[in-house]
């Protein structure tokens, strides 16, 4: 590569440059100004959208329609710094070296990207201008919008869909059976009914497999996209669960409860799994909607305002959700429990993982006392005296109830008590999603046995 003009008035060529020599531009738009190139990586590197970018780097390699831009170094002779494109640089950076990741959940997606996709190449293809500010013109034009005309047209949903249904010679193809996997998967991201991160540990392929058999207990009406007719949050709950019991486990022989070797009756025991759990939605009693296109419909009322719909839960800020009350006058518990109702799952993982575990153990042990059935034995055995009794009650509990109430005592659930146990031993410490969610899978079975203390 030419390192001067090869005339006076040339502004820029196409160049191949060694990776090595690249270097973050410390004046971003997307941050602010700062020259400590790790900090720049780090603030890149938390991004979930880069990690979304390098996981498509993997598979698909370099995007040969957007080029870096670069100009030259001015303390380094012979190396360049990156106008345009520092984003993909700190993908590539990531996925070449996992270790400068910034968290240790970061290191270990990019070390399964690494081993598992496209290799970056040692030199990459690049714009070199040759004085600063010339590339500027073409950063506007990418970055600041249509302007009239000037910028990028972003595609409505009609040429997306013309573009979807068209190959490369313009001929109508296939659809892809993946497409309403992808797009619960989207939805799913955008919603935070789960993390990028754990967008990266779900396979396509498996979701696509299952869906001919959940599709009615998720509450989906076509083979195409999101459409439902259930409520917003029973539809999300319903999606998150299925979802996260679809991501692949930590351990390294584990199994996850949807899983590609998975046969047709195996799939349709899921879907019963998801009704008997009480994660099906029951309320299907909405106008046909995309939830990931537009907000749910909103009943029409005379002379009332149609009621919003309420916030989901998994975006709430505290632990224990309000709607919970406490019927016995139990301190301990009333403390506990007023405890989740403060605290942010999402800042106190460690905590609000133990009063799971805690408000658990101890409503199960006022039932066992109330009931004279013992609390001698393991957490485990005094469970399954607890469900021994309930179910040979005058109101035993739901299928559902008696089966997380049974997985209370599974090694295996991430709500059991074992599971909740690990962090205090050491252990991984779940994240606050987890944590909101294994409070949700709790409260019903933790509502039924409170009920039968009064």
């Amino acid at each position: 590569m030419a390192n001067k003009k090869k005339e006076a008035d040339l502004v820029h060529e196409d160049v191949e440059v060694s990776f090595s020599k690249l270097h973050f531009d410390p004046v971003n738009p997307r941050g602010e100004p700062e020259a400590d190139e790790g900090k720049v990586r780090e603030l890149f590197g938390s991004q979930s959208e880069t990690l979304i970018l390098a996981t498509h780097m993997a598979e698909h390699g370099q995007n040969p329609l957007d080029r870096l831009a670069i100009i030259e170094h001015s303390q380094l002779p012979g190396h360049y710094l990156v106008r345009e494109g520092n984003r993909r640089l700190c993908a590539m950076q990531l996925l070449r070296d996992p270790e400068r990741a910034p968290s240790e959940e970061l290191r270990k997606a990019y070390r399964r990207l690494a081993e598992s996709g496209r290799q970056i190449p040692s030199n990459v293809q690049a714009v070199l201008f040759y004085a600063k500010g010339k590339e500027r013109v073409w950063m506007s034009v990418k970055h600041e919008g249509p302007q009239n005309g000037l910028g990028t047209l972003s595609w409505g949903a009609t040429e997306k869909t013309r573009f979807n249904r068209e190959g490369e010679t313009g001929k109508t193809r296939p659809k892809n059976p993946n497409r309403q996997a992808e797009a619960l998967l989207t939805y799913a991201v955008n919603e935070e009914l789960i993390s990028a991160e754990e967008r990266r540990l779900i396979s396509l392929t498996t979701v696509t497999r299952y869906l001919p058999n959940v599709r009615t207990a998720l509450a989906l009406l076509n083979k195409e996209d999101c459409t439902t007719n259930a409520r917003r949050e029973e539809f999300n709950a319903a999606l998150q669960r299925f979802l996260k019991d679809a991501k692949q486990p930590s351990e390294p022989n584990g199994v996850a409860p949807v899983h590609s070797r998975s046969n047709s009756d195996e799939r349709k025991d899921y879907a019963e799994k998801l009704r008997g759990e009480g994660f099906s939605p029951r309320n299907r009693d909405q106008d046909a909607y995309d939830p990931s296109a537009v907000p749910p419909p909103k009943p029409e009322g005379k002379g009332k305002a149609a009621p919003r719909n309420p916030v989901h839960p998994g975006k709430r800020k505290q632990l224990v959700l309000s709607s919970f009350v406490v019927p016995v006058k139990d301190p301990v518990l009333l403390r506990l429990v007023a405890e989740g109702k403060e605290l942010n799952p999402d800042e106190a993982r460690f905590s609000c993982n133990y009063l799971n575990r805690v408000i658990l153990e101890r409503v199960v042990h006022l039932y066992a006392t109330k009931h004279g059935i013992g609390r001698d034995g393991d957490f485990g055995q005094v469970v399954q005296r607890v469900i021994d009794h309930a179910k040979a009650s005058a109101q035993p509990p739901s299928k559902g109830i008696a089966n997380v109430l049974t997985k209370t005592a599974d090694k295996k659930t991430s709500y059991s008590y074992e599971q909740m146990s690990n962090p205090v031993h050491g252990g991984s410490i779940p994240s606050g999603a987890d944590n909101k969610s294994n409070w949700e899978n709790l409260q019903p079975v933790l509502e039924y046995l409170l009920s039968k203390l009064k």
